[in-house]
């Protein structure tokens, strides 16, 4: 099975809310312009890795758990 990239900007989109942080607040936590932030939000890019580990660490969890809906079906 592949996983459902398709699901990364919910997934942002999901945990953003959850965390209440602003595109600034995020931006500031991660290191990731916000930019790239509001990216992803749109679904315009995906992210790379690193992308991602920093938004796990930003989100404050593990990148399996963060990504873990990229592999429900």
């Amino acid at each position: 099975m592949d996983p459902d990239l398709s699901q990364l900007r919910a997934i942002f989109v999901n945990e953003r809310a959850r965390s209440g942080l602003t595109f600034e607040e995020l931006a500031e936590r991660s290191g990731l312009h916000r930019q790239t932030l509001t990216n992803i939000a749109r679904g315009r890019a995906n992210g790379d890795l690193r992308t991602w580990l920093l938004l796990a660490r930003a989100f404050d969890t593990r990148l399996d758990d963060l990504l873990e809906p990229v592999w429900e079906s």
